[in-house]
């Protein structure tokens, strides 16, 4: 099974970034080699996990390529990254003073969290055990992601909060049957969290003060949803066609000021995130 959130993204990944992204790793081989995946040729990234900012202020996207994750910045230009050798990673946003990764384990996946200090160099945060999962969106502190079938299609929802001593699982309670789909943001809010999961049709949001209990709200029909901003902005790409889109919750969409084959990366702070023509593009969230 192809979730949604891949379907979206992977092939414009691969044929966005490939040039810029080899052309920039060409000069630097003899000092940074990765193999080549199997399924994909060199220069050719094949997936992304998503945008964020660096405690400078610069946004980077964190992509796959070569074997290995890379940051692009807007001006194309590659940084390696270390720490993060088999991991599956799904979605990277800011928090406070570090840089939180969420995804899972190569292989059999266990869902597990990575963080950094400056997006280059990575550690793991948290691992989980005993079952098959992973997380899939992470933002404000809270990491979402499910136990997952065979194709990683998800089952029941899990739930990990940041506190002062590092990442604790927390219970949730009405979101915890997922009827197959994923969730793909959160965005912290000044009363608590906003959640998205994309499904065939859309987007259903859960709204929650605790990050335990939550509520369905009114979701955004016929768009993958790929980011949340705290104050209800979101972006995203038309699930049919993959148009780029933005929106504010309740109050109607657009097209966003990029170009029409861009694909949204998520959400950072007062912009959004995509990747087009071979760069990572920034835009504002509203205008």
């Amino acid at each position: 099974m192809l979730d949604r959130r891949k379907f979206v993204l992977g092939a414009a990944v691969t044929a966005t970034l490939g040039t810029t992204v080899s052309t920039t790793l060409a000069g630097r081989a003899a000092a940074a080699p990765a193999p080549v995946l199997p399924t994909a040729g060199t220069g050719s990234p094949t997936r992304a996990a998503g945008v964020f900012t660096d405690p400078a202020g610069t946004a980077f996207a964190l992509v796959h390529l070569d074997g290995a994750w890379v940051l692009v910045d807007e001006s194309g230009s590659v940084r390696i990254t270390t720490g993060l050798a088999g991991a599956d990673l799904v979605d990277v946003s800011t928090d406070g003073d570090r840089v939180v990764a969420v995804g899972a384990l190569s292989g059999d996946p266990t869902a597990a969290i990575w963080e950094s200090t400056d997006g280059t160099t990575w550690h793991e945060a948290r691992r989980l055990h005993g079952v098959r999962s992973e997380f899939t969106a992470v933002g404000g502190g809270l990491a979402l992601g499910s136990v997952v079938k065979h194709e990683r299609a998800s089952l029941v929802r899990i739930a990990a909060r940041r506190t002062a001593n590092g990442w604790s699982t927390v219970p949730v309670r009405g979101l915890e049957w997922t009827d197959g789909i994923k969730a793909t943001a959160v965005a912290r809010t000044a009363t608590g969290w906003v959640a998205a999961a994309v499904g065939t049709a859309g987007t259903v949001l859960h709204t929650s003060r605790d990050g335990v209990a939550w509520s369905a709200r009114s979701g955004v029909d016929e768009v993958a949803v790929r980011g949340l901003t705290a104050d209800g902005h979101w972006v995203g790409n038309d699930v049919v066609d993959a148009t780029p889109l933005a929106g504010t919750l309740d109050a109607g969409r657009r097209r966003p000021d990029v170009p029409a084959d861009a694909k949204a990366l998520g959400a950072v702070g007062a912009r959004t995130g995509w990747l087009a023509g071979g760069r990572l593009i920034t835009a504002e969230a509203a205008r």
